[in-house]
């Protein structure tokens, strides 16, 4: 088992790894941490494997804290800037995600982590769930995943629309994409992850799903497109 802590002052961009690592059977978060500070005392409470951990943080940003490190564990850099890459590479990280991070990115990192020979298994294991649990009003509702058309996000909240209902649910787009396969579903905008066996076509900057057109971020389009026709 691999032992992780996460350290980033963004609490959503915390939340998403450390629900990433949960979906990795061969790794486990041992904690997620706002500063450096914290960090330190984690590292002297528990054996850890890997941090990962934001580079532009108040006070002592992520690389002077490695740096500072007498020994470190493996680190996986997360920021929002790429120009920290050589910085990065300089301290010997493992890995160097730049925000937003995707599932598909972040089990790029795994391989890395993770010993060759147990690789298969721990990425098979990620992508193998068949549903998910969301809260819908005062209950835990089991939806299956080829039941979800597209989900669109509405402020706090996300509406799951499904072939048969449609869900009400109150959570970060974030999480819930953390939750899902990204074999099976993709992000077409900041508010938007569609089902890619619901796309109908592609035309211009849109999605057709059933007889709905969802736009396409400008962020998003050149990775929609080479991840379901390899295009560039």
């Amino acid at each position: 088992m691999i032992n992780c802590i996460v350290v980033d002052d963004e609490p959503l961009a915390r939340q998403l790894i450390v629900s990433y690592i949960g979906q990795v059977p061969a790794m486990q978060c041992l904690g997620d941490y706002q500063g450096a500070v914290e960090a330190f005392a984690a590292l002297h409470m528990h054996p850890v494997d890997v941090i990962f951990i934001d580079i532009e943080m108040p006070g002592i940003n992520g690389l002077n804290f490695i740096r500072s490190l007498k020994k470190s564990p493996k680190v996986v850099f997360i920021t929002a800037y790429a120009e920290y890459a050589v910085d990065a590479f300089e301290i010997e990280a493992v890995d160097y995600l730049v925000k937003p991070v995707t599932m598909e990115r972040f089990l790029k990192t795994v391989r890395k982590l993770i010993p060759s020979q147990d690789q298969n298994t721990a990425i098979q294991q990620s992508s193998a769930i068949s549903s998910i649990f969301l809260k819908v009003d005062k209950r835990l509702v089991r939806i299956g995943l080829n039941e979800i058309i597209y989900i669109e996000g509405l402020g706090d909240y996300l509406k799951v629309h499904c072939a048969d209902q449609t869900y009400i649910t109150y959570m970060p787009m974030g999480k819930i994409e953390a939750l899902l396969p990204p074999d099976r579903f993709i992000r077409i905008h900041r508010s938007t992850i569609v089902n890619r066996q619901c796309i109908h076509f592609i035309e211009g900057n849109f999605v057709r799903i059933n007889e709905t057109d969802l736009p396409i971020g400008l962020t998003y389009r050149d990775a929609l497109l080479k991840s379901l026709h390899n295009f560039k």
